[in-house]
């Protein structure tokens, strides 16, 4: 037999590689579609030319089904880990080839049939009817696989409406706070009315939220007219302690000047008595000074009993002031202490709204919809898309209806709630935020659109 020669064998091994594919229904255009991402499965064939008999035979034991790893690779026996990821199954049936000829110690390199048997999966999560995993298929946009996932949440099977639970879980958190608003800054007047201060500053975390300036004018009213109040009982207790000290000083003079009339009325009855020794004056005289004697001794000690019970007034007026202010301090620290508790039980009614809200498919961003907003459950659709990079990092792009999705996506359907002409509120949760590294796609960025509201976060 003539040996034949290097372009026969080259148009010998075309042909069989052409009929191999033809006979196994593989396609090469289909294969040049995508490139490789983890968990495609890709089915391999290899066939080597053995020049010694002059024909092709087939490695039975590397043919099958392999997987790319969550690394990026394929593991095959003899050619050890192949890098997968970012490249056609042509890029990848030559590396392949290459690998064995190396490992092998081939004269040339074997033949490789290589085409995706299964691509890997498409995830989708958010605000659809059955989030979870499902296969890819070509020309899958994203609008498909919503539908594959059901199409957008809707009403339950026991009758209650999706749209009541989210506007329920958004004025529970709402509620929740705005009560813990109103608690921080009746903490900060209570503070300020402990330390004397005639005002007080908005609390940090505060600032700038929506209508705290009116809360503030508010809880400043209110220190100003207690304020009022407590000045009012005080200059009343100053009142009485004035008219007491007046009271004493008067009373004290009195006293002294009593206790001068004693002491005249005294002399006098000492020089009745010795005349009415001596028979010079009258007993009814002696009777008559003696009696005014002791009528001034009496008025002296009624005016010394009355002088005790001035003090006393006095007394009880200057503790009166000091017991106001002591009674004011003590309500206060007793209204802080309370205002500290439910400041407490605020936060964790936040915590409890937040996990409703998520139960009922949502996060706390509910608290920017107004509840009185009729209409929903009509919010504009956004789609979001957390792909995966050649390098094992993710991106997140922003997409919609008819965007096209490879292999491995995780699709994030959500509700722009911006839409609702709905305002800000105070310390809302932030969301939740996915590993991005910057975009340059063309169906969008890594920015999340704002007022995005979604059942769950991305990847």
């Amino acid at each position: 037999m003539q040996p034949t020669s290097l372009s026969d064998r080259a148009i010998s091994a075309a042909l069989a590689l052409l009929a191999f594919c033809c006979l196994t229904g593989w396609s090469v255009a289909h294969a040049q579609t995508f490139t490789l991402v983890p968990e495609d499965k890709v089915r391999l064939r290899v066939v080597e030319w053995r020049s010694s008999d002059s024909r092709y035979a087939s490695w039975e034991a590397l043919d099958g089904v392999y997987t790319v790893d969550d690394t990026g690779d394929l593991s095959i026996p003899i050619a050890g880990h192949v890098q997968a990821t970012g490249k056609t199954t042509e890029e990848l049936a030559d590396a392949i080839a290459g690998a064995l000829a190396e490992k092998a110690e081939l004269p040339g390199k074997p033949y490789i049939a290589l085409e995706i048997a299964e691509h890997a999966p498409i995830f989708v999560t958010g605000t659809v009817q059955t989030p979870g995993r499902y296969p890819f298929e070509p020309n899958m946009t994203v609008m498909k696989v919503v539908s594959i996932a059901g199409g957008f949440q809707r009403e339950r099977e026991d009758n209650t409406y999706f749209e009541r639970d989210r506007i329920q879980a958004a004025g529970a958190y709402r509620t929740a706070v705005l009560n813990r608003r109103d608690l921080l800054m009746r903490q900060a007047r209570l503070r300020a009315e402990i330390a004397g201060e005639q005002s007080f500053e908005i609390p940090g975390e505060l600032v700038g939220t929506p209508d705290i300036d009116k809360l503030k004018a508010q809880e400043l009213n209110l220190m100003r007219l207690r304020r009022v109040d407590i000045d009012s009982q005080i200059e009343a207790a100053n009142d009485l302690t004035r008219l007491y000290g007046q009271q004493v000083e008067s009373l004290a003079a009195k006293i002294n000047s009593q206790k001068r009339q004693i002491d005249l009325a005294q002399k006098e009855l000492d020089n009745v008595n010795s005349l009415v020794s001596k028979g010079l004056v009258s007993n009814s005289r002696q009777v008559s000074v003696d009696r005014g004697v002791a009528d001034a001794q009496g008025t002296l000690i009624d005016l010394e009993v009355a002088l005790t019970t001035a003090r006393q007034g006095l007394s009880e007026a200057d503790r009166s002031k000091i017991n106001i202010v002591n009674r004011q301090n003590s309500e206060n620290q007793d209204l802080l202490n309370q205002v500290n508790l439910a400041i407490g039980r605020a936060a964790i009614d936040i915590q409890v709204a937040q996990l409703l809200g998520e139960q009922a498919g949502y996060d706390a961003q509910l608290a920017q919809i107004s509840t009185d907003v009729p209409g929903l459950s009509r919010a504009q659709k956004n789609y979001r898309i957390v792909r995966r990079n050649d390098d094992g990092t993710y991106r997140t792009i922003v997409a919609d209806e008819q965007t096209a999705l490879l292999p491995h996506d995780l699709v994030e359907v959500g509700l722009d709630t911006s839409l609702q002409g709905s305002s800000q509120s105070p310390q809302a949760a932030p969301q939740k935020q996915s590993s991005t590294v910057p975009s340059s796609d063309v169906a969008g960025d890594s920015r999340s659109a704002p007022g995005w509201v979604s059942q769950a976060g991305s990847n």
